[in-house]
């Protein structure tokens, strides 16, 4: 059957509806999912990453029954794309009856699960992004080091455009002033963030800024605001993850390599591994307050720390000799300050520039994480057990 010259398997039921009618197509799950999974993932990808978007894919569509009412599923990114027979593809297919019928589980219900583009090297969990506690959806590091198209980019936007983007969504502070992150959470990513204007001052979440400016601008919410990209240091190539505030004293990050660091020798003792990772330094000076602030984040530190030490995440930089004024002088652009660490620095002037790392909202399986994992000889047993640890494979 064809609705808008799409075709689809299964069949229509139509619904009078305040503007005409609703389609709603009643699809077996199986091949729903025919029309799911290369509109989600690339099928040329390894089978073993392909299988585990297949099983999440099956899984989300299970857990989220009833989600538009009457009807279990959209067919847009609200939920999952679903393009129908002209989404379907050889490789997806057998991947799909490969895995026929399994879904992650939690405690013997459906799983709750998520996934994203690029995580920008850390996923981050459900109660950042939408509030509420699940389990096996926490922040963790990606095992291993990657490079998609979103693993850095950059936006510039007029103000004049965020500000129509408050206004349509009821937030009208007038002209804007600033916008200033106030926090962030163990991934980087913006938590909260304060905009000031001639009309007032309101504070909303990163994942709201992100959902209002477009998520297709703004490709994450593991942004800041600034002259000059701080992921790409032109003496070094080197990607920094996180600025560490600025210095008093005026001067800048250095940009040397850090050197190798045996984790052979990192003590057994919780405390005594930070205190071990604090001497290598592999933390910012951001995080070594938030590590005093926040002991039941240890586990999550020391997990950051060993993966800057693998050099699975990238390494922040140490203080330089270097000036303000001296870099100002080397690239003609005054008061430019390269931080390694993501910076709370504000946004100012009639347009603001936005830089960035990964690509969605970050919790769940990184699809491009999956890929290298699969790469690297995972099974998507073994992928799903990261993402998602403690779920169990059944039908």
């Amino acid at each position: 059957m064809k609705y808008n010259g799409r075709a689809y398997r299964g069949c229509f039921l139509f619904k009078n509806s305040s503007n005409g009618f609703k389609v709603t197509n009643i699809v077996d799950l199986e091949q729903y999912l025919r029309g799911v999974i290369k509109a989600e993932m690339n099928p040329k990808w390894h089978i073993e990453a392909v299988k585990a978007q297949c099983i999440l894919a099956r899984t989300f569509a299970v857990h989220a029954g009833g989600k538009h009412g009457e009807d279990d599923l959209c067919d847009g990114y609200h939920c999952q794309v679903y393009k129908g027979i002209s989404g379907e593809d050889r490789i997806a297919d057998s991947a799909i009856e490969e895995t026929s019928g399994l879904i992650l589980r939690w405690k013997g219900s459906p799983a709750s699960v998520y996934y994203h583009s690029d995580s920008g090297g850390m996923v981050t969990s459900s109660g950042n992004v939408w509030g509420g506690d699940v389990p096996y959806l926490k922040p963790k590091a990606e095992p291993f080091a990657y490079s998609s198209p979103n693993t850095i980019w950059e936006i510039s936007l007029p103000m004049s455009f965020i500000e129509s983007k408050l206004i349509s969504n009821g937030i009208n502070i007038g002209t804007i002033h600033s916008i200033t992150p106030l926090e962030r959470d163990g991934s980087g990513r913006i938590l909260k963030m304060e905009i000031k204007g001639t009309g007032g001052t309101k504070a909303i979440s990163g994942y709201t800024f992100r959902t209002l400016v477009g998520a297709g601008k703004v490709k994450s919410t593991l942004f800041e605001f600034g002259a000059r990209s701080p992921y790409i240091n032109e003496e070094r190539g080197s990607l920094p993850l996180s600025p560490v505030p600025k210095k008093n004293n005026n001067k800048l990050p250095a940009v040397t390599v850090t050197e190798k660091i045996n984790l052979s020798e990192m003590p057994e003792d919780k405390e005594e591994k930070l205190i071990w990772l604090t001497k290598k330094r592999v933390f910012t000076t951001l995080e070594l307050m938030e590590i005093l602030s926040k002991p039941d984040d240890y586990d999550l530190f020391i997990e950051k720390g060993i993966a800057r030490a693998e050099g699975r995440l990238p390494m922040p930089e140490q203080p330089s000799e270097r000036t303000d004024e001296d870099l100002a002088e080397t690239t003609g652009i005054p008061d430019i300050r390269y931080s390694p660490d993501l910076s709370m620095a504000s946004a100012f002037g009639q347009s603001v520039r936005i830089f960035g790392r990964g690509s969605g909202h970050g919790v769940g399986m990184s699809q491009w994480g999956a890929k290298t994992m699969a790469e690297k000889g995972w099974t998507f047993a073994q992928i799903l057990e990261y993402y998602f640890p403690g779920t169990t494979i059944g039908q």
